[in-house]
């Protein structure tokens, strides 16, 4: 096998992975032995251990002595940090692409489509076995074009590398299914508030959005109606 061949298979092992785990097929915590991810990709244990690396690398995959890969757990405090850390990206990159909005055609038409792509999703009716996968194909997509179209590169390239965790965190707070019909219609608002160009709208949709994701994710994690003074209780 020649080295470029090992590097696709080494990627597409990774990519299916990290995918399984961003869902949530794989759950927190869950062993992930060598041989059970050779038999479930296809693949041998070389293309399998490369991808463990760089799951690992990702903060997606824990590694310890004499044990077996696993799914790196979701704790509290990590969800926090998280949140805590979007604040202070997402509500001013989106906030600079409004500004963008204004000249930019191009920026305008591709959250245009996003928008109507989600009143799409909000008018129609999805079968339960789908309905996840779709919202999680709309929202991705979104967060990737955030990203890109952010202006300032460092800015977006946090953005970018943030994207296998918040994946992960979103498919912990749509666990309850009535969040997507919110998320969605929370998604249509920053898009419709970035074809107005009105930078001042588009942040503070994107802060009210944050809220509502980690209320969902603490309820998930906490089991707690009242997420924030579960949090609270746990010192967080």
């Amino acid at each position: 096998m020649s080295p470029t061949d090992s590097s696709g298979k080494a990627d597409r092992v990774y990519r299916l992975i990290r995918s399984e785990i961003e869902l949530g097929t794989f759950s927190s915590g869950q062993s992930l032995p060598e041989a059970l991810l050779a038999e479930h990709t296809g693949a041998s244990r070389t293309p399998v251990r490369e991808a463990i690396r760089r799951l690992a690398a990702d903060g997606l995959i824990d590694l310890e002595p004499r044990k077996a890969p696993s799914v790196a757990r979701v704790s509290l405090r990590s969800a926090r940090a998280l949140f805590d850390f979007r604040r202070m990206l997402e509500p001013t990159a989106i906030g600079l692409v409004a500004r963008l909005a204004r000249d930019n055609d191009s920026v305008r038409q591709t959250f245009a489509e996003l928008r109507d792509r989600c009143d799409q999703f909000l008018t129609r009716d999805h079968r339960a076995d789908q309905i996840a996968e779709e919202f999680g194909t709309l929202t991705t997509e979104f967060d990737i074009e955030l990203a890109k179209c952010t202006p300032n590169q460092y800015l977006a390239r946090a953005i970018a590398e943030l994207r296998p965790q918040t994946s992960r965190l979103r498919a912990i707070a749509h666990e309850d299914r009535s969040r997507f019909t919110e998320s969605v219609q929370e998604h249509a608002e920053m898009c419709s508030a970035v074809v107005s160009a009105d930078a001042d709208r588009a942040a503070a949709a994107c802060v009210m959005h944050l809220f509502h994701v980690e209320q969902a994710i603490f309820r998930a994690l906490v089991g707690d109606t009242d997420a924030d003074q579960g949090a609270a209780d746990l010192g967080l």
